[in-house]
């Protein structure tokens, strides 16, 4: 009898392992898909795979994707950690977790802008060095690939967990949030979830409704509600537009030199922000510093060690990053530590809706971005093991969160609060944070699965698709 196999990177199992099984060993291959691939004997993710000079940003990707997660999963019982330190008229407002840093530890929002700028980054590499080095027939091709990739890529995981999660709607299991709703026992609002309706038919045909609107990448109104079945996927139409807007850009400045490109991508960048359309100027952002990377490493390919005062100066500059990334949702303009920020919003972009929110937080993930992508002691803390592992499953483990909350998180932190009690502040965070570890210990598995299972034979299958649709020469 034939052993099951796992391929060379440990990730995704082989051909042998999802072929023809034998009646024996079914068992076996069913549990070597299942198991995480951290635990996989053959995991060349934490076994020491060479470091990339761009795994920092994949490692970045990892630990903001891993922060969207735990920040959906503790908002509904701590609605007040949108408020600043200060900045909510006496009421609830001096906690601890409400200072400057520590804040950007569950700011979902701020870690999509730096999804945003990482995403920007990584799609302009490629074609900004063909660029710079005139070979305008490969960056044709390689426009070409990417473009023609693109939609596949972001969309196949998407509508795959999408249809998961009717399916699971139509088992019943969001009934019990559904329900729960109508008597919400936490202080803050709920993640959105489906209708729950009693016909399956009739939930798929809803789900198909969402679908719909939920797809399209030129919408001027993409808000998480437009997408019940997956509320936190309203960035991936952005993704797509976005993408589209920045290799335009990369093609239209191609044959241009390296300042007047990065002058005119800037110029785009700073209109489209002025314009209100702030995730563009992130994407765009990113392009400008892959040109920058490209023209570091041109100009030294074994670059010197930091100096002590250069590591100082890059840390100081990480961590007005973070500052400026932890500006609130509310209560920014009266807030100790934010003062001084409001005012120069204001100047800029003025102060309607969230204008201030999203300008802090753009210039926050430019100039985080920015400083670790040009310092080796930086990047040191996004290429451990840790956290290229999180960079890998980062897609997969942002596509499945949100159902595994709304699925069983809540009842998680009831049950556990049953146990405790929460009564006192010590019970109440207590009963969160232990629903918390079982929840990453579930989901974190379930992302590991999908990113094996989905995620990389998504991107195989585009490739595959892209291969057999080139016309031949």
């Amino acid at each position: 009898m034939a052993k099951a196999s796992i391929d060379g990177n440990g990730l995704l199992p082989s051909n042998s392992l999802l072929g023809p099984p034998r009646l024996k060993s079914l068992p076996r291959r069913i549990a070597q898909i299942l198991i995480p691939s951290f635990l996989s004997q053959n995991n060349s993710i934490l076994a020491g795979e060479p470091v990339r000079p761009t795994d920092f940003l994949d490692g970045l990707r990892g630990y903001a994707a891993f922060i969207v997660f735990f920040g959906h999963f503790i908002i509904p019982a701590h609605p007040k950690a949108h408020t600043a330190y200060g900045g909510g008229h006496g009421h609830d407002d001096h906690w601890v977790t409400q200072l400057p840093i520590l804040r950007i530890f569950y700011s979902g929002q701020m870690c999509v802008f730096l999804f945003f700028v990482i995403s920007g980054f990584s799609i302009s590499l490629k074609p900004i060095k063909l660029a710079r080095k005139g070979q305008f027939a490969a960056l044709f091709d390689a426009l070409f690939s990417a473009i023609f990739r693109r939609a596949s890529r972001l969309y196949i995981p998407c509508v795959v967990v999408l249809f998961l999660s009717a399916i699971l709607a139509c088992c019943g299991a969001f009934s019990y949030t559904y329900a729960l709703s109508e008597a919400w026992p936490f202080p803050g609002d709920p993640l959105p979830v489906p209708t729950i309706y009693n016909s399956a038919w009739t939930q798929l045909v809803d789900w198909a409704r969402h679908m719909w609107v939920w797809a399209d990448p030129l919408s001027g109104m993409v808000l998480p509600a437009h997408m019940p079945y997956g509320t936190q996927l309203w960035t991936i139409p952005v993704e797509l537009k976005c993408s589209l807007i920045t290799w335009v850009a990369i093609l239209g400045t191609a044959k241009c030199t390296s300042t007047l490109r990065i002058g005119t991508i800037s110029a785009m960048a700073v209109y489209f922000h002025l314009m209100k359309h702030p995730e563009a100027p992130l994407f765009l952002a990113g392009t400008i510093m892959a040109e920058l990377h490209c023209i570091r490493i041109e100009q030294n390919r074994n670059p010197p060690e930091e100096s002590p005062g250069e590591k100082l100066r890059n840390a100081i500059i990480f961590i007005f990053g973070m500052m400026l990334g932890s500006y609130p949702r509310h209560g920014g303009r009266k807030a100790l530590f934010f003062r001084w920020v409001h005012p120069v919003a204001k100047a800029i972009v003025g102060e309607s809706g969230k204008s201030p929110l999203f300008f802090s937080t753009s210039v926050a993930a430019v100039l985080m971005v920015w400083v670790v992508s040009k310092s080796a002691s930086l990047q040191k803390l996004f290429t451990s093991s840790l956290a290229r592992y999180l960079g890998k499953v980062s897609f997969a483990l942002y596509c499945v969160h949100v159902a595994m909350i709304t699925w069983f998180g809540y009842r998680n932190i009831l049950f556990f609060w049953s146990i405790f009690g929460k009564e006192k502040v010590w019970q109440y965070e207590l009963g969160i944070g232990v629903a918390f570890v079982l929840q990453v210990v579930v989901t974190m598995w379930v992302a590991d699965v999908f990113y094996r299972l989905v995620d990389l034979p998504s991107v195989r299958f585009t490739k595959w698709i892209e291969d057999k649709s080139v016309a031949s020469d």
